[in-house]
């Protein structure tokens, strides 16, 4: 666990700091140096103080009754510069003593868009006045800048969270995968790491989940059984569902299965029930149910004409507050939204209403005060049996190629190392961008394969991998990430790399590998 901490804490792009409950620094990452212009051993043993302008120092000076805070600031740099910081403090324990977490996070970035803002703002605000329009277009910009920063926000710390908590599972389940083929059937040990493997994946698949919000994807339809869906995001949704409300799930089994993207349905699915949960501070009862139904041109009025034929139909139905009609005619706006400043984004029925509308299907919401709301979902069905959800289940040919693994994180890099090894590859480690490229223009043999994960410091995956391609020109990419949105997996695409997300399990890296050198 220690490795663990000083992997995430040394990787970290924030500025930490660890202090001892007078503010002298005991200890700091790399991007405490970068961010201060300063060696590393120079921050050790000064005080916290030192590292803000004086006007700014009562932010980093901990209150005794306070187990953690948040403020913005400034840090001073040694060349006397200084950069806007979002400054949090936090009560922990270090080597078995009471010290203080100091994190500062560069704002830099949001404090130029908002200083871009307000100047957009005024301008705009003049324009409007000039035409009669000041207080609806103010109040229609207002929104959209508040849900860009709340956008901006989530994307930078899904990405950051979901990378590193991604390579923690990737070494969880490669590890109880090792253990699991080293353990006889009747060991004791066994189930328990079995347990472990299975818990791993199903944080994975939440983590999954989550990441879905606030990500535009490229729909990648398979044949889905929607009660398969719902019934993986079981554990997601009672995480959700607070104890005053009352979750049903109805299944029909003989409900048609549907052609559209696992990862946007899952979304749609997690938007209607958090909207259903917000319409019941007070608690009620939340059901979801499938079923199937036969449309016909001017049988239900679903906004547009449907196009005949058979549709699963999802349900969520609340007990919550209703909506008038004039509410109705307008959930679907984006923008939109019934909730207050702080609660609501409303884009969450409208990206739903895109997701179902892009999959050729159709929403009907039924509601009206005090009577709670119905959202039906309605998606073309097809009588194909369902997509397999993976290949874990297969194996992977062995090989006999040499592998070049470039990875900065120690304990991921060993774990894979292992397992390519265990199906023949020859490996050759490289612990960082810079040494993987070293490794190619250096090493006298052949290399068939640069595995090479992505977001890594000062040399990323995409640098690795144009200037491997470069050096030897033939040789196979596979770029490997605890996080990818759609532009990186676009941009992984038009340079004919190929790509696997972490955590991944020891068949599914090697199915990709053996794809990769087979290709």
């Amino acid at each position: 666990m220690e490795d663990l901490f000083r992997t995430l804490f040394e990787s970290s792009p924030d500025a930490i700091f660890i202090e001892d409950p007078q503010g002298y620094v005991l200890d700091c990452n790399p991007a405490a140096a970068i961010l201060h212009r300063t060696d590393r051993n120079q921050l050790i043993g000064r005080h916290a103080a030192d590292l803000v302008p004086p006007e700014y120092r009562s932010k980093v000076v901990t209150n005794p009754d306070e187990t953690s805070s948040e403020r913005e600031g400034l840090s001073l740099a040694a060349d006397g510069t200084s950069t806007p910081v979002g400054i949090r403090t936090r009560r922990i324990e270090y080597l078995g003593k009471p010290a203080i977490l100091l994190n500062f996070r560069d704002i830099t970035e949001r404090k130029r868009l908002e200083e871009h803002l307000r100047a957009s703002n005024e301008t705009l605000r003049n324009e409007i006045a000039e035409r009669h329009r000041a207080e609806e277009g103010q109040r229609q910009l207002q929104e959209q800048v508040q849900e860009a920063q709340r956008m901006e926000s989530v994307g930078q710390l899904s990405g950051g969270v979901a990378h590193d908590f991604n390579n923690l599972l990737t070494v969880i389940i490669g590890r109880c995968e090792v253990m699991l083929d080293r353990l006889s059937g009747n060991h004791p040990m066994l189930p328990d790491v079995m347990l472990i493997h299975d818990a791993a994946k199903k944080a994975a698949g939440v983590t999954r989940q989550l990441l879905t919000f606030g990500r535009k994807r490229v729909l990648q339809p398979r044949i889905l059984d929607l009660n398969v869906v719902i019934s993986n995001m079981n554990a997601i949704m009672l995480s959700l569902i607070s104890e005053n409300i009352q979750f049903k799930a109805t299944l029909n089994p003989g409900t048609w299965r549907v052609e559209a993207d696992r990862g946007q349905i899952e979304q749609v699915i997690l938007n209607l029930v958090v909207n259903a949960i917000d319409a019941m501070p007070k608690g009620g009862s939340l059901e979801i149910s499938t079923n199937n139904e036969d449309l016909e041109v001017g049988g239900i009025d679903l906004g547009l004409p449907p196009k005949p034929g058979p549709y699963a139909v999802l349900s969520v139905r609340d007990t919550g507050d209703g909506m008038s009609a004039e509410t109705l005619s307008h959930i679907f706006e984006p923008f939109f939204t019934t909730k207050g400043a702080s609660k609501g984004t409303g884009l969450g029925l409208s990206t739903a209403y895109s997701i179902v509308a892009q999959s050729g299907g159709y929403i009907r919401t039924v509601s009206s005060p005090g009577q709670g709301a119905t959202f039906q979902v309605y998606l073309p069905g097809v009588d194909r049996m369902a997509d397999a959800p993976n290949t874990e289940h297969l194996d992977a040919p062995r090989g006999m190629e040499t592998v070049l693994l470039a990875e900065d994180a120690q304990v991921v890099r060993k774990l894979t190392r292992e397992l390519l090894e265990n199906r023949g590859y020859r490996v050759i480690e490289a612990a960082s961008g810079e040494e993987a490229i070293q490794v190619c223009e250096t090493y006298s043999g052949r290399i068939d394969l640069v595995l090479s994960d992505v977001i890594m410091t000062r040399m990323n995956g995409h640098e690795v991998a144009r200037e491997a391609a470069r050096i030897r020109p033939g040789v196979r990419v596979l770029l490997m990430s605890g996080y990818a949105d759609e532009i990186m997996r676009n941009q992984i695409a038009k340079n004919g790399f190929k790509f696997i997300a972490k955590p991944f399990t020891s068949s599914t890296l090697g199915l990709k590998v053996r794809e990769t050198l087979d290709n």
